[in-house]
């Protein structure tokens, strides 16, 4: 069905673009002070959501009074990240999965709102759906990519305001992409860095979950050893070696974090830290994700695979290593001044050495140690 749905779709692109003129809006016209509704369309994963926040929120300080729209899809987890506090950075989140019936159901809605703007922020790749949805609101603004490193957006001629741009030779990062397109019409980074808060519940769990776990640990290091995509998960045997260094060295504890995805890796690193090592002690949490967050944010450091929760605890102070294999870290590795992304030398990600993560490592928490006896 979803082929189908996709043959048919591509089928009217080509078809719609002989009836519309292309169209160009000049953004020196753009009266700020008018903007009341805006629309943004981001439908992708978590990572690129969260690294799309940074506009967001620079959209939201450029125009207090507007009311924001997002349109977004399960897979980025808006809601649930940004349960508490989503009514601060969008005013109205609005989801829309695949389905020609509920696209229609979704122009009707987006139509009543009669926006001024629409934004479709394409950094990696570009969306059919997202454009016709941008197009068919009837927003008077629609500000996208024409192009980015030379790969053409074939539905650009729906946008009016756009660019083409070259993000890849000058190691741009996914956060800068996005907010050079509202850069496109004027409006400046009010931030450019992920930013997490949590609830007060998600506080109070995790400060249980750690006084419960690790009251009496000298400090408590986490792992995050599985990922969603194969290609992205460093051998837990090399996670499991890590933490017997670091055990060494700093008599630390351990705390392993768990996804959806991720039981197979997280059995097998605490199989090898037990048999092979001799750890007895280690502290597993599979649940509520922002739960998970919250301990993350406890912790003395994270040593993460790329995936989703590494951008999460982006948005976290916690000092953090992002293991990097196919993905580019440039473009994606976390942000900060005790954020490190190491990057794979060769097409693996355990061509990523142990002994490279843990000088990394020892680094970061010999700086922790001298600040704590300092």
């Amino acid at each position: 069905m979803r082929t189908i749905e996709k043959y048919f779709g591509d089928l009217a692109i080509s078809t719609l673009k002989l009836f519309i003129l292309e169209q160009k809006y000049p953004v020196q016209n753009i009266e700020h002070g008018k903007v009341k509704n805006i629309l943004v369309i981001l439908r992708h994963q978590m990572g690129d959501m969260l690294c799309a926040t940074p506009m967001i929120r620079s959209l939201r300080s450029f125009y207090p009074a507007a009311f924001i729209t997002l349109v977004t899809k399960s897979s980025t987890n808006f809601e649930q990240v940004f349960k508490h506090n989503s009514m601060q950075l969008v005013d109205e989140v609005k989801s829309f999965e695949y389905g020609f019936e509920n696209f229609v159901n979704l122009i009707k809605e987006l139509r009543e709102r009669k926006y001024d703007l629409a934004i479709v922020p394409s950094t990696v790749v570009f969306s059919a759906t997202n454009h016709l949805a941008a197009y068919y609101s009837k927003a008077r603004i629609r500000a996208g990519v024409s192009s980015f490193n030379g790969f053409d957006n074939k539905v650009a001629y729906l946008l009016n305001v756009k660019d083409d741009f070259l993000w890849e030779t000058p190691r741009v990062h996914q956060i800068e992409r996005n907010l050079d397109i509202i850069r496109l019409f004027g409006v400046p980074p009010a931030e450019k860095r992920v930013r997490i808060e949590l609830s007060k519940e998600n506080g109070r769990f995790a400060e249980e979950f750690i006084y419960q776990n690790f009251r009496d640990a000298n400090i408590v290091v986490g792992f995050h050893p599985g990922a969603a995509k194969e290609g992205n998960v460093w051998s837990p045997g090399r996670f499991a070696e890590l933490a017997f260094m670091i055990r060494q060295k700093f008599q630390a504890e351990f705390f392993i974090s768990e996804g959806p995805d991720d039981a197979k890796y997280v059995l097998e690193m605490v199989k090898i830290m037990k048999e092979k090592y001799g750890m007895d002690k280690i502290v597993k949490h599979r649940g509520q994700l922002m739960n998970n967050v919250g301990i993350i944010k406890q912790l003395g450091l994270f040593i993460t695979n790329d995936t989703g929760i590494m951008h999460l605890a982006a948005g976290l102070e916690v000092p953090e290593i992002a293991l990097f294999g196919p993905t580019i870290a440039f473009e994606w590795g976390p942000l900060g001044s005790n954020k490190v992304s190491v990057q794979s030398p060769g097409k693996s990600i355990d061509d990523i050495s142990v002994e490279r993560v843990f000088n990394i490592a020892e680094n970061i928490l010999s700086k922790t140690f001298s600040l704590k006896n300092s």
